[in-house]
């Protein structure tokens, strides 16, 4: 019966053994926090695919916004800022000397935007010269002068005081005259002739004007120098000041300074020196090259956004969306695409790309004939700028378009506007119509909900008219409405939609955060648990330990 029993004991205390030893607790424990670890998994998935989409909206916002540069110079926005940044407008200037004499070397020329188109002829007769005048010979630049006194020296309007003292060197001299330079006008330097010969050089920072000299008190300084005569007049003239004298078409025309601004207007002339005989052509011309620059950065722009449109649009073999296609099946960037498509084939007054030498290959991007355009250019500058800009025509120039916004995209109607005894704006209507303008001071206003809503014009008249207005939208000006309504970094569709992923993000962060915190506070409670449920187990070892040796030694008694 003993025998039986012990055999029993023994059966048992080996089969716990075993499953003592094959209880894994790290195991149990991983597991488990794995299995409440698979929703932030999830989660973090969803985080990635959406900075995957945050990268490519991104890449779509840039590469609108690079369009955006080309189509700002095309479009002919109205408005001072708009002028200052078409390229309709940008002039260049081209000079060509009627002798073998290079033109460059006789003037430079510089053209404001917007400047009358023509041809002028220039003839250079003498340049502006700073007036230098010298003193008689020093024989030392260090050795006191010996001279005490007081006198004045200045160019024009200009004037200053200096005060010499007994013990002040040639150097001192000139170092107390430039001390007053901004304020006369005049510098002061030495020159040395020869061993024991200095001489002192008195220069006007201004071209075409007289140095004037006085002594004040003391010894007359200057004319102890030589610089000066007895009568005080220059002793010694190195150049003699001169205005510049040129001849612009067939006037002849002086100037103080060699930098002239104001004879041609719209146009800046630097004189570098004289060619009498010499009979030079101004021409100011538009600046083709600067245009065929922006509509040749507009196809490079257009044609980068096409490659991504194509990206986003590729399959694989199986017909479903490649891994490249982030955006594939996107509303926001089909429907930019479509627009464009649709804006690019449209005729302005008669007149398409195709005209221009612009073509569609056969994945749709822009190919350019430089040739084609460039001769566009030069024989229908006009038709190309309607082609490209948002343009006004109107009867009197009394009446400018100061923004369209989301005015209309071409329009031909008869403004009237009325004014009152002063020559003041009253009122502006169409057909009679007064509801469809508001007006303030020498604004004009398109009434909200109305055809006209988004026009603003400004009347410089002062008196009653009837305007006939013609409005018609080019391409770019089109291209540019759109791309601005998706790509606009504060308010365009796009940055909406970057924002709204990465709030997602943020969110899903947090509960990714919050999912891992939790699941290792679990780890924490579970290892505990473990803990107390093994200290148990051995503890429970122990005694069966016991039991079993006390067994063994019944059994060997």
């Amino acid at each position: 019966m003993t025998s039986v029993s012990s055999t029993s004991s023994t059966t048992s205390a080996t089969s716990y053994s075993q499953n003592r030893n094959d209880f894994d607790t790290d195991s149990l424990v991983e597991a488990a926090v794995a299995a409440r670890l698979t929703r932030a998994d999830t989660l973090s998935t969803k985080v990635s695919a959406n900075e995957t989409k945050i990268a490519a909206y991104q890449e779509m916002q840039t590469l609108l916004q690079t369009m955006q540069t080309s189509l700002g110079t095309l479009r002919s926005e109205p408005g001072t800022s708009g002028r200052a940044n078409d390229a309709f407008r940008d002039r260049t200037a081209y000079v060509t000397s009627s002798t073998s004499t290079t033109a460059s070397t006789i003037l430079s020329a510089t053209v404001a935007d917007g400047t009358d188109l023509g041809t002028h002829s220039i003839e250079v007769l003498q340049i502006a010269k700073a007036e230098r005048l010298g003193s008689g010979s020093v024989n030392s630049r260090t050795t006191a002068l010996g001279h005490a006194g007081v006198f004045t020296l200045g160019t024009g309007s200009l004037s200053a005081s200096v005060t010499v003292t007994a013990t002040m060197t040639l150097d001192d001299l000139v170092t107390a005259i430039n001390a007053q330079s901004t304020a006369s006008g005049v510098k002061a330097s030495v020159v040395k002739v020869s061993d024991g010969d200095y001489m002192l050089t008195l220069t006007a920072a201004d071209t075409g004007k007289s140095i004037n000299l006085t002594a004040v008190s003391g010894d007359d300084v200057m004319t102890a120098l030589g610089v000066t005569d007895s009568a005080g007049d220059a002793a010694v003239v190195l150049q003699a000041a001169q205005p510049a004298k040129l001849v612009v078409d067939g006037v002849t025309v002086e100037r103080s300074g060699n930098s002239i601004d104001d004879v041609i207007d719209g146009v800046s002339l630097t004189l570098y020196r004289a060619e009498e005989g010499n009979s030079l052509t101004l021409e100011v011309d538009n600046d083709l090259s600067g245009i065929m620059d922006q509509i040749t950065a507009l196809v490079e722009a257009y044609n980068a956004f096409r490659e991504f449109v194509l990206t986003n649009q590729t399959t694989g073999s199986d017909g479903s969306a490649d891994d490249s296609a982030v955006l594939f099946g996107d509303a926001t960037l089909r429907s930019v695409s479509q627009q464009m498509q649709t804006i690019l084939t449209t005729e302005v007054n008669g007149v398409s790309l195709a005209d221009i030498g612009l073509s569609f290959d056969s994945s749709n991007a822009l190919e350019l004939d430089s040739t084609a355009l460039e001769d566009a250019l030069l024989n229908n500058f006009e038709a190309v700028q309607t082609l490209f800009s948002y343009r006004m025509e109107s009867s009197t120039s009394s009446l400018q378009l100061l923004r369209h916004g989301d005015g209309p995209d071409s329009a031909s109607f008869t403004l009237d506007v009325t004014v009152d005894s002063s020559g003041a704006l009253t009122a502006a209507t169409v057909g009679g119509n007064a509801s469809l303008f508001t007006v303030s001071g020498s604004t004009i206003t398109g009434a909200a909900g109305t055809a006209y809503d988004g026009l603003v014009f400004v009347y410089t008249g002062k008196t009653a008219q009837s305007i006939s207005v013609k409005l018609s939208q080019g391409i770019a000006d089109s291209l540019w409405q759109v791309t601005d309504t998706v790509a606009d970094s504060y308010d365009g569709s796009l940055t909406g939609i970057i924002s709204t992923l990465q709030k997602t993000n943020t969110d899903l962060t947090d509960r990714i955060s919050t999912i891992k915190s939790n699941a290792e506070t679990y780890r924490s409670y579970l290892l505990d648990k473990y803990a107390r449920i093994e200290a148990k187990l051995a503890k429970a070892q122990s005694v069966l330990d016991l039991l079993e040796a006390i067994n063994n030694a019944e059994s060997s008694a």
